[in-house]
């Protein structure tokens, strides 16, 4: 819990205990009850803003408030009938107050890890419209495709509200907590001119995931100086709000990994239909911020590097990626998190720096396959097919391998900090911040080692700090690389 939330309780706990003890409160002390009272909420509704998991705490906070307003003319021990009713109130504080507590440990307004680089970060988010596709990214002439883009960047110190994770609208009630949980990235503070240009890396998030997943490492890239531009792939991703209050899901995008009905080679199929209309995303955001970056009136002018492009994505976004840098000229390397391959790549390679992390240990193979459906046979089979290509396309043409022991498929995004109880969020057996602390720290090396060169030295000196990375040229053992 955040400060104020923890001074509201406090001071409901002490109030609860008074009424339990039967003790009504004479008008002084219950005036100042209720001003603290009423302070405290105000500086929490307005500095850490209100969310559901405190809807028992708020109603104690009422109850409290009329109990004290009723008993507040006697201050000493009330007689046997009203010193029940303060009880029974008192104990309907409590526990409400501890239910309230209770919620907010198991879904708490979670803390993103504090970005190690030097700059401080701004954020902004872009709605860029593609008029050579259609909505869903096809070729139709009948209508065009919308994107929001949101992109974090190296900004001027200035003072400036924090932006919150998610905007109201790309929330459902359940997770609508995440539209006042602040970030560390100013909103749309000044993109710094000292250092420019920067890198410019492109993210793609997991199939129906949100541009914001990964924000621990979309925050911790740029305090060192990247430009990371996040898309959210409108019916393909999670909640997209756009500017005129349209809102677009991704409730009719295919179960993508979902063997039940499809052979693995329909399968592949799909994965390629969607992995190429992802990819023609990445390079319409390049051709973007290329434009913008070449545009004086622009807050990019001059900011970001375009000899410097690269492309990283979580799950299906890692497929994209490097099917973008296979497609794309302009891109010079990938990164793929944790994630299937799909397209060229899959077929032929990738002749340019291309990393994969994966998770290790988590998700394997069932030993005894015939206990499994045929759906999943095919799944895992699917799996070990991708697996060996992708090891066999690393030797032939280069690149590297690493793999994060104890991390799921779902240490590679937010998700493990929205609550310490795994069964909730799908997290491995590593420490959350740990697993994004080596995530963090190899992309940048990869990417920077790139951009700078000696990208094989800096990866080594990340596995040296951390025993749960392992840097190999192939495979040496069973690891879940998953598709979505």
């Amino acid at each position: 819990m955040r400060p104020i939330e923890i001074l509201l309780c406090c001071l409901m706990l002490a109030g609860a205990i008074l009424l339990l003890l039967g003790f009504a409160v004479e008008p002084i002390g219950a005036a100042v009850f209720l001003l603290l009272l009423a302070v405290l909420s105000v500086a929490h509704f307005r500095n850490e803003g209100g969310h559901w998991q405190l809807i028992p705490l708020y109603l104690a906070e009422i109850v409290i408030c009329v109990t004290v307003i009723v008993t507040v003319s006697s201050w000493r021990v009330v007689g046997v009938h009203g010193s029940l009713v303060l009880r029974v109130c008192g104990g309907l504080l409590l526990m409400s107050t501890l239910a309230a507590a209770a919620i907010s440990w198991v879904v708490p307004m979670f803390r993103l890890p504090k970005p190690t680089g030097s700059w401080k970060i701004g954020t902004r988010i872009l709605h860029m419209v593609d008029t050579t596709r259609d909505a869903e990214g096809g070729r139709r002439p009948d209508s065009q495709r919308e994107l929001m883009v949101q992109i974090w960047y190296p900004a001027e110190p200035v003072r400036s509200r924090r932006e919150v994770y998610r905007r109201r609208a790309e929330t459902t009630f359940k997770s609508s907590y995440q539209s006042v949980l602040r970030t560390q990235s100013l909103r749309e503070a000044p993109v710094l001119a000292e250092g420019a240009p920067y890198p410019l890396l492109i993210f793609n998030p997991a199939w129906t995931g949100q541009r914001t997943q990964s924000t621990f490492l979309m925050q911790e890239l740029a305090s060192h100086g990247f430009v990371i531009a996040s898309i959210d792939h409108t019916y393909y991703s999670g909640l997209v709000a756009f500017p005129d209050g349209r809102i677009m899901d991704g409730h009719m995008a295919p179960a993508l990994g979902d063997f039940t009905h499809l052979s693995i080679a329909e399968g592949i199929e799909l994965g390629d239909q969607f992995v190429r209309i992802l990819t023609e995303d990445v390079s319409f955001v390049v051709d973007r911020m290329e434009a913008l970056n070449k545009d004086s009136q622009s807050v990019w002018h001059g900011r970001v590097d375009m000899a410097c492009v690269g492309v990283l994505g979580h799950s299906i976004g890692g497929a994209a990626a490097a099917e973008a840098c296979y497609l794309d000229p302009r891109i010079r390397a990938a990164l793929n998190l944790d994630g299937w391959t799909f397209g060229e790549v899959l077929r032929h390679g990738l002749a340019r720096p291309w990393m994969v992390i994966y998770g290790k240990g988590i998700e394997v193979e069932p030993g005894d396959p015939g206990a499994l459906s045929e759906g999943m046979r095919r799944y895992w089979q699917m799996n070990r097919e991708n697996f060996t290509a992708v090891q066999n396309h690393l030797r032939e043409h280069g690149g590297y391998h690493l793999t994060i022991s104890g991390a799921s498929h779902w240490n590679f995004s937010d998700r493990p900090l929205y609550s310490p109880l795994r069964s909730r969020t799908a997290a491995g057996t590593i420490r959350a911040e740990r697993a994004h602390a080596i995530i963090s720290e190899a992309a940048r090396a990869f990417f920077a080692g790139v951009f700078d060169g000696g990208e094989s030295m800096q990866l080594e000196s990340v596995v040296r700090r951390y025993g749960e990375a392992e840097l190999a040229e192939q495979q040496t053992g069973k690891a879940k690389v998953s598709p979505v």
